[in-house]
């Protein structure tokens, strides 16, 4: 295997089925011939697959922590800069 797939590849995989783990579709199938039947817990405590997959969704839900936020970044935006260096100008705005 490692003669014939390339590293990138091997990862590229490795992320494809933590996205989508194996069985999910069957798990899905089966809570839905279960919820027809009047089950009424939901698919996440019953199916493995179905918590991770719902566990991704609330995860890109979050607000992405690389953006910077506070008061000091309001602060550094609203400054003035005299040699046009300010942050405002990176981000694309102007610096009044």
């Amino acid at each position: 295997m490692l003669e014939e797939m390339p590293y990138d590849e091997l990862l590229k995989w490795g992320d494809y089925f933590r996205k989508r783990p194996i069985g999910y579709r069957e798990d899905q199938r089966a809570y839905m011939l279960l919820r027809a039947q009047g089950v009424k817990e939901s698919a996440e405590n019953l199916f493995p697959t179905l918590y991770l997959l719902k566990q991704q969704e609330i995860d890109n839900q979050k607000p992405d922590r690389a953006i910077p936020k506070g008061k000091f970044l309001e602060k550094l935006l609203k400054a003035k800069s005299g040699d046009g260096s300010s942050i405002s100008n990176l981000l694309g705005g102007t610096n009044d």
